[in-house]
């Protein structure tokens, strides 16, 4: 039986059939849920039907000694009365300050700017409550990134942990609509956080004078609890056709794209996810950043079921202690992170030497072939002696584990299923699609496959011949993945020319190559794109950085090429011969050597990745951007292989990575991918 229903007779030239869930033939959700349009009524259906049940969870802190302990939770009820006080509050700060309604919306929006935590949520919702919309801001990428969102998003109140107020303030100047900063922290510093730490009351005193001066009304959101208590207003809910929120792809400062998305459209992605996992009474681990969209897409979606959420302490190195404590039972997770977790447990289990080792490789295999037999995952023996040790490390109580974004080895994959006793499987979704679109069912096993349509979902493959890739491939379709259903954006915020490149009737084009298996499942295959993402997760153009690094005086050509599952990007330089040889025979010291040997010379390699990164630190290129190895190529690429380039000379990008594949392997090999040069640059703090 075939995992995706196919729609009879819904092939077209240069268009596979189209593909739903093969429970909802229809393409619809069958009424299942009809109530809820809004994510402010998928709240209340949460408050009614789950009343004063734990909601919201945050570990309490210790400042004295910087340490934290159990988890605290605010009910669904409670949650309820804050919502409304706040949301209250936030009409009166509105009316006062900013009374402007955007002319493009006819709403209101409001950014929010800290890590994961309670208060995030808290005023999404409060939003909700009035129409308004969320912006989630980031200063991670720079202060350009978080100009740039305010500025295009029309923001004039921002909710904000402590710590991000100065940043706010030194910005203010190039944020000239912002006219409200409202703090998640008391600024009487009463309440510590991690978010407090570094604030006494005389500093905060300073804030409070610059923000009066810079016309910045600064106030903390006690505060506006507490007028809106005062004061209550009658609720405004939204419609379903209203902005829910405007999420921007990861990218790099004015690159980024902001993704308008309706509440219909956020219903109806999670709802379909909903149906398809069938998952009720969660308890959900949130530490993936709530600016972007999986982590808010998966709380709403559990949230249909129930689920209490409960938020990382702040610092990722203290994932696994919070884990611990929670003890949640499904966790999203990224494929980089969960990558770092397997090389750090495998090599104490897996890969241990002796009879740990032995006993641990024994278990994997047998565990693994008894899962796939669907027989279970426990093992009264082996997660006795081996595994409920690794389960334990998170939390012990895992039933599902999910992640997305890029493939996941599925070495690793079944490493985990075996190591929690829980199914770990993957989905595929974009912000433009409500992070939601494809997904294995709860209880697949399968691996190498992004799962089947959501319900609700159509998908087809449209042909790309030019990357050889067509919808008529046998056995296996392959093609451009198209997505058409209500979980799609309305649009490119302020960029209707790119909305327009991205859609194809009804149907949006995904810019990643997919194939249809056998069995009826979706497998990634490629990408069409020329965007580059390393594990930073953050999006890069090329062309630009090539442009830069190539006005080097002594490179003629560079093409650099990034990987999911490292850090530092690496490139294939091709020298400028008249002035690049004189110059490598002074370093390598050979004074008769050619432009062939000196390519090959280690130390000249490494030298001119020194003089690309002193360059691209001299353009402000970001650590993520930068090069950390080079393969020297002595002949253009255009020289080596006719198909590389098109006949309008325009580069053909997997041609050329899938040329030098292995070199590109080689280059990373030689690099320390550990490190994370967003967290660990002083430059971008």
């Amino acid at each position: 039986m075939s995992k995706s229903f196919v729609v009879p007779s819904s092939e077209v030239p240069g268009y596979s059939p189209i593909y739903r869930h093969p429970k909802y033939k229809s393409g619809t959700h069958n009424g299942e849920f009809a109530d809820i349009t809004t994510l402010y009524e998928l709240f209340g259906h949460v408050v009614k039907t789950y009343p004063k049940r734990e909601f919201l969870g945050a570990r309490e802190y210790y400042p004295e000694t910087n340490s934290f302990g159990q988890y605290a939770w605010i009910t669904t009820t409670e949650a309820a009365d804050t919502i409304s006080e706040l949301g209250s509050g936030l009409d009166i700060v509105y009316a006062k300050y900013a009374p402007e309604i955007n002319p493009a919306t006819g709403q209101q929006s409001i950014g929010i700017l800290a890590v994961n935590r309670s208060e995030w949520l808290l005023t999404e919702l409060a939003a909700f409550r009035s129409r308004r919309y969320t912006v989630g801001v980031s200063d991670i990428a720079g202060v350009e990134s978080a100009e740039y969102v305010i500025n295009s998003t029309d923001i004039h109140v921002i909710v904000c942990s402590m710590d991000k107020i100065p940043r706010m303030l030194d910005r203010a100047d190039k944020t000239p609509g912002l006219k409200v900063i409202i703090s998640m922290d008391k600024l009487d510093c009463s309440k510590p956080s991690i978010a407090t730490q570094a604030f006494i009351k005389d500093t905060v005193g300073i804030l409070k004078t610059r923000a009066e001066s810079l016309n910045i009304a600064l106030l903390d959101m006690d505060e506006v609890i507490a007028m809106g208590r005062l004061n209550p207003t009658k609720p405004a809910p939204p419609k379903p056709s209203d902005l829910c929120t405007i999420c921007f792809t990861s990218g790099t400062s004015g690159a980024q794209r902001g993704a308008l998305l309706t509440h219909d459209a956020f219903t109806h992605a999670t709802r379909g996810a909903h149906l398809s996992l069938e998952l009720y009474d969660t308890t959900y681990f949130s530490f993936m950043s709530l600016m972007h969209i999986f982590d808010r897409y998966a709380i709403y979606t559990f949230m249909h079921g129930y689920a209490r959420v409960g938020f990382f302490s702040g610092n990722t190195a203290n994932i696994l202690d919070d884990m611990q404590i929670l003890r949640p039972t499904v966790l999203p997770i990224s494929p980089i992170i969960l990558n770092r977790m397997y090389d750090r447990i495998a090599e104490a289990t897996i890969g241990a030497t002796g009879v740990s080792g032995m006993l641990s490789r024994f278990g994997l295999k047998s565990k693994t072939k008894r899962i796939s037999a669907g027989r279970g995952f426990r093992h009264a023996l082996w997660d006795r002696l081996v595994f409920d040790k690794v389960a334990s490390k998170f939390g012990g109580n895992i039933r599902l584990m999910i992640t997305g974004a890029t493939p996941v080895n599925p070495e690793v994959q079944d490493f985990f299923r075996a190591a929690l006793s829980c199914n770990v499987i993957q989905g595929y979704g974009q912000t433009e699609t409500v992070g939601g679109g494809l997904v294995q069912m709860a209880t697949d096993c399968t691996n190498n496959t992004i799962g089947v349509p959501s319900p609700g979902v159509d998908i087809r493959l449209r042909s790309i011949p030019d990357m050889g890739y067509n919808a008529t491939d046998a056995p296996s379709p392959r093609g451009e993945m198209m997505i058409r259903s209500k979980i799609l954006f309305s649009g490119y915020n302020g960029d209707p020319e790119r909305t327009k490149e991205v859609m194809d009737g009804e149907w949006m084009a995904t810019g990643d190559i997919a194939k249809i298996n056998s069995d009826g499942s979706i497998s990634f295959v490629d990408r069409i794109s020329s965007t580059l993402r390393s594990a930073s997760a953050i999006s890069i153009e090329p062309a630009p950085l090539e442009m830069i690094y190539s006005g080097h005086r002594l490179i003629k050509s560079v093409h650099v090429y990034g990987n999911v599952c490292t850090y530092e990007l690496v490139a294939i330089v091709v020298p400028e011969p008249s002035a690049f040889v004189p110059w490598a025979r002074s370093v390598a010291g050979k004074a008769d050597a050619d432009l062939t040997e000196l390519c090959k010379d280690n130390n000249v390699a490494k030298v001119i990745t020194r003089e690309l990164r002193t360059l691209a630190s001299k353009n402000h290129i970001p650590p993520w951007e930068m090069i950390g190895a080079v393969h020297m190529e002595p002949v253009p690429l255009e020289q080596i292989n006719k198909e590389f380039y098109t006949s309008s000379l325009k580069i053909r990008r997997h041609i050329v990575n899938q040329h030098y594949k292995a070199r590109f392997d080689e280059l990373y090999s030689t690099l320390d991918c550990t490190i994370d040069p967003k967290v660990s640059s002083e430059e971008h703090k």
